[in-house]
């Protein structure tokens, strides 16, 4: 409530100030007054909306807009010229230029100022960087996970991965399109939602070409984790002392627990390699490997739990018949 009486009595000021300024055109200076009070409230309004980094470097780079400005001014000051007026104009034009770009490089830059240099950032903010693979948004658990409150970082979306994701929804294949189009639809939802804390990194790697090796690079040259269900990126991101985190080995820890003895019914899909084995699949893909099951195909049937393995593919069930 205080924050709107202050900004009350700032424009009655404002207004009262032009007023009484312009003897000769009063209400010409009561508006004048009153108008330029809104746009100061107004621009004061936009200004809180700015995190206080962005607004510092905004500042920053403003002043070195400046500084750059009259460094370049004062040199052409040395150049003769016909017409004084085109030094003040020159002048003018290098003020209006260096302030607009310092002005806008400390606004866009802060992300990346902060990427370039570690220190910029506290080391919280260098543990929670999270970059996100190209698999992990066609996938599309990412939004639940990060919605749910699991992933607890600031998600990076690099630009090299954004252009991967529109290349393959402009393939000409139709299974490529699709994935292609769920990344970019997930990719969407992410930028999206306010609560998320998503960034797109505008980097690239051109000496680099395959984009696992820009994930990794990127990662290293910013201190960040990688996000990815790629086996084959984990491990060589793990040789660089990147960590990693994979959705599928997420899922397979998440899987529940069937002990051994349990008894549950399933669906005989086909014959197993082994005579006389028949094998069906869990609802979350697990493959049961049963004895004796083959010909039951095609049928439910009750089974008991016997053991379990772990392979690089996944976790194979072996049961028995009830």
């Amino acid at each position: 409530m205080g924050i709107y009486i202050i900004r009350g009595v700032f424009i009655i000021l404002s207004t009262l100030t032009g007023f009484y300024c312009v003897p000769s055109a009063k209400l010409i200076g009561a508006l004048v007054g009153f108008v330029g009070s809104l746009l100061i409230v107004g621009v004061e309004i936009l200004l809180e909306k700015v995190p206080l980094k962005k607004l510092l470097l905004a500042i920053s780079g403003l002043l070195v807009g400046l500084i750059t400005a009259i460094l370049l001014a004062g040199f052409f000051l040395l150049i003769p010229v016909d017409d004084p007026r085109t030094v003040v104009y020159i002048r003018f034009a290098l003020y209006f230029a260096f302030t607009y770009l310092g002005i806008m490089i400390g606004l866009k830059g802060v992300e990346e100022l902060g990427f370039i240099f570690p220190f910029l950032r506290s080391v919280k903010e260098q543990e929670r960087l999270l970059v996100v693979d190209t698999s992990v948004l066609i996938d599309g658990r990412i939004y639940e996970l990060a919605k749910g409150g699991f992933l607890d970082y600031i998600i990076i979306i690099p630009k090299f991965v954004i252009q991967e994701l529109q290349g393959l929804a402009d393939s000409s294949g139709d299974m490529k399109r699709q994935r292609g189009r769920r990344g970019l639809e997930v990719l969407q939802k992410l930028r999206k939602d306010d609560t998320l804390d998503v960034k797109i990194y505008d980097a690239d790697y051109p000496e680099i070409e395959e984009v696992d090796a820009k994930l990794v690079k990127l990662a290293a040259d910013i201190g960040a984790n990688i996000l990815t269900n790629d086996s084959n990126l984990a491990k060589v991101a793990e040789v660089q002392n990147i960590k990693v985190l994979n959705l599928n080995i997420l899922a397979t820890l998440m899987r529940p627990k069937l002990m051994s003895g349990e008894e549950i019914p399933l669906k005989i899909i086909k014959e197993g390699k082994e005579a006389g084995q028949g094998i069906g699949y869990l609802e979350d893909g697990t493959m049961v490997i049963v004895e004796d099951g083959a010909k039951y195909q095609g049928r439910v049937i009750d089974i008991i739990i016997d053991s379990a393995i772990q392979t690089s593919t996944g976790r194979i069930i072996f049961a028995k018949l009830r």
